[in-house]
């Protein structure tokens, strides 16, 4: 029995090559497109699950009470090591301090800036799963000069992994040595590390003149966030005991005026990567974007399935004698259906095979189109193939049930003579329709939300920041996050150094300007306390800060719009000068800018007043308001330089200022970065997302544009007859095409008008999230609709054009 449905099913395939080719090619692609985006959510929903007792393993978080709660993933440095002997409940803890660092191989005198290097505890190893592949893991971090290293960073600057006992200079320091090598972290992790320096040493390569108050700091500072910090409780330990006993532990620990408004809880790492307000190093996932992938990728798949359904309901006719003599000679509805039944799933499985070559093939695309790094080889991991197995029968099933169950019921006595029942004809037409309906409606919101995403982007871009980001030179003189950097005390060797620097720059013709500071705008701030007159220490307020030389706001172009900028004339502006943006006039409770000016305000210790006023300027991307801003010259935090350059000659301008560079600092790698590019890279997730969009709705109108050709030239085949005597009888070729396009393209405007309404609800919620968001286009459904409506009549045109051509004769001579 089974030999004789796999013949039937494989002669059937064969029989209908068109419209086998459209529907396996259809559910090919629909698959592929599932699998990709199912292969991308399982890496983001099973980030740190690599963990041996992962489930045991918690971040210390941050949380401060100001009105409403505010969550930090960093908390103050003297807490981690004492969480052990405070919680019986915690086995192990470890703190996490990232930054960047320039290192220096002594046997060759290379140099490299190493992105994530963390300075940890030695009791990391107790907390985290680490693959040891050179080393002793028992002492490999309990040396100050210890460094241990990944596998991919010892292949990258070595060559080898091989590398024990190596030598390294850190930040200029002498005397490191490789410890240890272990296998680098998959890259569902919240940390990526290249880099495990003991934490102690994280005082040693700082500059001299710095260690000791960041010593101080690092160890009595209870109330400064600074570190990651991790934990590992005992078996069958409640988490929430811990959160309680944090109350105890806060009233002891913080001082008097931070109890009421700070406390500490526990987050597991297997959740960090999905927080709302990010948890970790790297940048956090959004749980709403992975929603709507999933949903696109098993709208794409529905499409597909629509394809299969209509063109095998529409098809049905065909095989209706073929129900009619079967039953005649016995055969049961059951074992039609699951003919039918077979069939479809014979036809899934063909796709299925397609698809999971198309999906290896696609891994690398889709690597570098979201940032990941997924393997090929997850495919076979045994969860992900069932999955990918489970989705192969119930498309097989779904897809071929309607089919089944509809043709398999037809009267043998009603289709032998050539006829069906009226009924199950009109359920038949009614159900192809609301598929190709529903399928459009899904092409028609992807093409609206591609489009809305672009032009939200294109706003975001196109926003006036405040100041002149054009041809302005970013170049580092601390490694990247370093937020040890803002501690730094002045120091009168290195200040020499850089100016010496920045008037050596400035003889050259193509730049016109330079200036130092802490950050540029879109690399991030340092908040600190306030208080005034009206509202002292205990009121105190909080404002993001930035340190800037004299000619800053000259060398960016921002506009002071009440007092005056600094004044090196001045002689006291770096000691008691402030200067603030319009955010801050109101946020420190003064009448307006001018009102402002002369006013004095306390930054946690140092005192002045209120030089000058500058214009509100965007210095955070544009998913944020403007916050207040308070800038002061603070040479010690002086961590940027920033040139304003010509276009003309510009690889001779960045070949000179390597140069000038390698004199002023050789213990620093020279980088550089433009300031526009910095800004635009912090829409990276939208444009992603306007690009993921953008080729699903490019996939499901080829989709169902591919199944509305095969619907479209099944349907013209069985109305051959019909056409061919409307001919005879005088219809024309517009006639013709109308007859066959009209139900069709009825069916369109339907979608566009339901799109209308969901489309509208769906993006105005999204552009909700943006600070600054365009007015939702109402036209872009319509055109959207439009251009679906376009495609769809020359896909049907295709088909129709041939039977309105043909010759009348061929289709009723045998009548």
């Amino acid at each position: 029995m089974f030999n004789n449905n796999f013949k039937i099913a494989y002669r059937n395939l064969f029989k209908n090559k068109t419209f086998s080719l459209i529907n396996i090619l259809g559910l090919s692609l629909g698959m592929a497109c599932c699998f990709l985006t199912l292969l991308y959510c399982w890496h983001e929903f099973n980030y740190d699950t690599f963990h041996k007792d992962g489930d045991r393993i918690y971040q210390v978080e941050y949380r401060i009470n100001r009105g409403s709660e505010i969550k930090i993933a960093r908390i103050p440095s003297p807490i981690g090591p004492v969480l052990v002997d405070n919680f019986p409940e915690i086995e192990a803890a470890s703190r996490f301090y990232g930054r960047e660092l320039s290192i220096e191989l002594e046997e060759t005198q290379q140099q490299f800036e190493i992105e994530n290097v963390f300075f940890v505890d030695s009791t990391v190893l107790n907390v985290f799963t680490f693959d040891f592949l050179h080393g002793n893991p028992q002492r490999a971090l309990h040396q100050p000069d210890a460094v241990v290293i990944s596998d991919a960073l010892a292949l990258k600057i070595f060559g080898s992994t091989n590398v024990i006992g190596k030598p390294l200079k850190l930040a200029s320091e002498r005397g490191f040595r490789i410890s240890g090598v272990v296998k680098e972290w998959p890259d569902n992790s919240h940390i990526a590390f290249d880099m495990l320096i003991p934490y102690q040493t994280v005082i040693k390569v700082e500059p001299p003149h710095a260690r000791e108050r960041l010593a101080g700091f690092l160890a009595n500072n209870w109330s400064a966030t600074h570190s990651y910090t991790y934990v590992k409780l005992k078996p069958n330990q409640d988490p929430a005991k811990v959160d309680e006993r944090f109350k105890t532990f806060v009233d002891e620990k913080l001082p008097e005026q931070m109890k009421d408004s700070q406390s500490f809880g526990l987050v597991p790492i297997q959740k960090i990567h999905l927080l709302e307000d990010g948890g970790g190093p790297k940048q956090a996932g959004n749980r709403a974007y992975l929603y709507l992938f999933f949903c696109v990728g098993i709208l794409t798949l529905l499409i597909a399935c629509i394809n299969f359904v209509n063109l095998s309901t529409a098809s049905s006719m065909t095989r209706a004698k073929e129900v009619g003599v079967r039953k005649v000679l016995g055969a049961r509805t059951a074992s039609l259906i699951g003919q039918f039944l077979g069939e479809s799933i014979l036809l899934s499985f063909l796709a299925f095979m397609v698809a999971i070559l198309i999906t290896m093939f696609s891994i690398p695309a889709m690597n570098s189109l979201t940032g990941v790094e997924i393997s090929a080889n997850t495919i076979w991991q045994p969860v992900i193939l069932t999955i990918f197995l489970s989705i192969f029968l119930l498309t097989g099933f779904l897809a071929g049930s309607y089919p089944a169950f509809f043709v398999s019921r037809f009267q043998a006595s009603t289709v032998l003579k050539g006829t069906s029942s009226s009924n199950k004809k009109s359920w038949n037409e009614w159900l192809r329709k609301g598929l190709i309906t529903l399928q459009f409606l899904a092409a028609i919101g992807f093409i609206a939300g591609a489009w809305t995403v672009y032009l939200q982007l294109q706003h975001l871009q196109n926003q006036p920041l405040g100041f002149n980001e054009e041809l302005i030179l970013s170049l580092p003189l601390n490694s990247a996050n370093n937020l040890n950097s803002v501690l730094r005390p002045g120091d009168p060797g290195l200040r020499q150094r850089m100016n010496n620097f920045d008037e050596s720059l400035l003889n050259n013709p193509n730049i016109n300007a330079v200036t130092q500071c802490s950050k540029l705008p879109g690399e991030g701030y340092v908040s600190r306390h306030f208080s005034n007159d009206m509202h002292p220490a205990e009121e105190r307020k909080i404002a993001a800060v930035l340190s800037i030389d004299y000619d800053f706001a000259e060398a960016l172009e921002l506009e002071v719009v009440a007092g005056r900028d600094f004044d090196v004339s001045h002689g006291t502006d770096h000691l008691t000068g402030f200067m603030i943006n319009e955010k801050a006039v109101s946020h420190f409770s003064w009448e307006n800018a001018e009102a402002a000016i002369g006013e004095q305000i306390n930054m946690e210790g140092k005192e002045g007043m209120v030089l000058g006023v500058i214009k509100d300027f965007h210095f955070e991307s544009l998913h944020e308001v403007i916050d207040p801003l308070v800038m002061d010259v603070r040479p010690g935090s002086f961590g940027h330089f920033a040139l304003r350059v010509n276009n003309a000659n510009m690889q001779e301008t960045l070949s000179f200022i390597e140069e000038k560079w390698k004199v002023a600092f050789p213990e620093k790698v020279f980088e550089y970065a433009f300031l526009d590019e910095t800004i635009n890279s912090t829409y990276l997730v939208e444009k992603r997302l306007a690009t993921i969009i953008g080729y699903s709705a490019f996939l499901a109108i080829f989709i169902a544009c591919f199944g509305l050709f095969g619907l479209a030239a099944l349907l013209t085949q069985q109305r051959f007859k019909e056409i061919g005597i409307r001919k005879v009888l005088g219809a024309s070729v517009p006639q013709i095409l109308q007859l066959i396009s009209k139900d069709f393209l009825i069916l369109i405007g339907l979608a566009i008008l339901i799109a209308t309404p969901l489309t509208w609800y769906v993006l105005k919620n999204w552009l909700a999230d943006f600070a600054y968001q365009i007015s939702f286009p109402w036209w872009v459904t319509l055109v959207s609709g439009l251009v679906v409506l376009v495609i769809a009549f020359f896909t049907i045109s295709a088909q129709s054009m041939k039977a309105a051509l043909s010759n009348p004769v061929e289709a009723i001579r045998d009548e």
